[in-house]
């Protein structure tokens, strides 16, 4: 019998590729940033080890790796992330954004790189692309343990990131309106109460076709 109460402590963090020299499929979000989508030089805050968290999530995973059904499907699981909050940002090495701070989560939580309902699809999660990718680590962490003990290794040192800007339209926030208040445009809260449409917006949502660059704000 299960117990539907019970949290599970999980230490795979995801798929590795099957050689070392393999490579992880495209990434699709992941780093949150207030800087427009680029590639910049960060350099990762001293105190890594401190900045290491838990929290609970639902495993969605139908199927192990082997092909078998996984036995924790649809109950919490015990997870970690690395939290770089505005307290101990990543920072901007170089270029025009030089010393500009960006907030990130990565965390040991895979999630399907493809088709969630195919047994073939890898489930990786956002730290494996930091190590694998960022880091240029490729001794590929099996146990939540060696993770952190990967990462924690890189403190203070410089990662080159490709990074994007993501958005959502709160359904539970009234929703911002923008007047014209003495010739000055400003942002308030809407005076009727309407809350938010919930939509979400990614990368190429911010993308004007007209100039065929980056903005930061969209309007809906």
């Amino acid at each position: 019998m299960t117990d539907i109460n019970a949290t599970y402590q999980r230490t795979d963090i995801g798929d590795w590729p099957t050689a070392a020299d393999g490579q992880l499929p495209e990434q699709m979000g992941g780093v949150r940033s207030t800087l427009l989508p680029g590639i910049d030089v960060f350099k990762l805050p001293a105190n890594l080890s401190q900045l290491w968290t838990e929290f609970e999530t639902e495993d969605t995973r139908q199927f192990l790796p082997t092909g078998q059904p996984n036995p924790t499907h649809g109950q919490k699981i015990k997870r970690v992330q690395l939290k770089l909050d505005r307290n101990n940002p990543l920072i901007v090495v170089g270029g025009k954004h030089d010393g500009e701070p960006m907030t990130a989560n990565f965390s040991t939580n895979p999630r399907p790189r493809g088709k969630k309902d195919d047994q073939k699809t890898a489930w990786i999660s956002d730290l494996q692309y930091l190590i694998f990718n960022a880091l240029g680590d490729k001794t590929m962490p099996k146990t939540i343990d060696e993770t952190k003990a990967v990462v924690n290794k890189y403190a203070g040192r410089e990662i080159r990131l490709e990074h994007g800007l993501s958005g959502q339209c709160r359904p539970d926030k009234v929703r911002y309106i923008r007047i014209l208040l003495d010739g000055v445009e400003q942002d308030m809260l809407d005076p009727a109460g309407t809350k938010g449409c919930g939509a979400r917006y990614y990368t190429k949502d911010f993308k004007d076709a007209e100039s065929n660059t980056y903005i930061t704000e969209i309007a809906s």
